[in-house]
């Protein structure tokens, strides 16, 4: 496999890139990583704050302008103040967050007065989703959160047949991959048919998925000659994916499928032998510019051994 990414383009994403900042994988930005999708990565930038906390800083600072913006809760006709900053605080705590299914449609909230209007809590309309990812980089950084296997991000949209049906159809996009299955994302006006449907399939080139020498020039599109994907519709039904759903802001639901429960019609290769293979070149290609790199939470590593 070439080489993917060099030394430079790895100590550059660390030392010189914002925190909320993404790395591009292939050129034309349909693949990209993340600092925080990788448990490796995640004690490299642990240490590097150790060093440096300008960039926790910035992170604060955008976080703490938050306890000066005022919402509004409403539950049985009675309204209390609070501010966004303690509502995000409240959604990140678990214990809180269960609380929140029993009483969803009892709490409205307001971002806007105290006389509304008002939408229910777990609505998530609410939900500013690089606001949240604020509070996620910070516990990373600063606390326990858990630490993920490597995963990428992608952005590749298809058109899904629903019930073996072409004339039932819904936009879908795959937003990640990982070893072990990968993120599809699906429209909120497509929530419920996808997640009753006996059976999704749609179409894609296996070719780009396949040519681990040259992923930095990873180009997707779709040709005539593209497989079929088939996935069952129990699928998008567990795995934690209709509670995660949930707490979605009815824009767009994510769910996670397994590669065991993709079907590649007609082809010598399953979906976990095409995809994991996908994802397991490109972490080691990271693993190896890592290695290649002399940041400082490797020098460190090597002093401690």
């Amino acid at each position: 496999m070439k080489e993917l990414l060099s030394t430079t383009d790895v100590r550059s994403y660390f030392e010189l890139s914002s925190l909320n900042a993404e790395m591009n994988i292939s050129e034309n930005g349909q693949l990209k990583f993340h600092w925080a999708n990788w448990s490796k990565t995640c004690l490299i930038q642990k240490q590097m704050i150790l060093g440096n906390d300008a960039k926790l800083f910035s992170i604060d600072e955008n976080i703490d302008l938050l306890k000066n913006y005022p919402i509004w809760y409403q539950r049985k006709l009675k309204t209390v103040k609070s501010s966004l900053y303690d509502l995000y605080q409240s959604y990140m705590d678990p214990r809180l967050k269960l609380t929140w299914q029993e009483h969803q449609n009892e709490t409205l909230v307001s971002l806007h007065h105290q006389s509304g209007p008002f939408v229910p809590l777990t609505s998530m309309r609410w939900m500013n989703k690089e606001t949240y990812n604020l509070f996620i980089l910070k516990k990373l950084l600063t606390g326990y959160y858990p630490m993920r296997e490597f995963r990428i991000s992608s952005d590749i949209e298809f058109t899904g047949e629903l019930n073996s049906s072409p004339l039932d159809n819904a936009k879908i996009k795959i937003t990640q991959f990982s070893s072990k299955g990968m993120i599809i994302a699906v429209n909120g006006h497509s929530f419920d048919k996808v997640k009753n449907c006996q059976n999704i399939e749609f179409k894609i080139n296996l070719r780009e998925f396949l040519n681990l020498q040259n992923i930095g020039k990873f180009k997707y599109k779709s040709g005539a000659d593209d497989e079929t994907l088939s996935i069952k519709g129990h699928s998008f039904r567990e795995h934690g994916n209709l509670y995660n759903a949930a707490f979605s802001n009815s824009i767009e639901y994510y769910f996670f499928i397994p590669y065991s429960e993709i079907e590649v019609i007609g082809y010598e290769k399953s979906a976990i032998q095409i995809f994991g293979n996908f994802v397991k070149s490109i972490e080691m290609n990271f693993e190896d510019a890592i290695n290649s790199t002399s940041l400082e939470y490797e020098k460190n590593k090597r002093r401690a051994a």
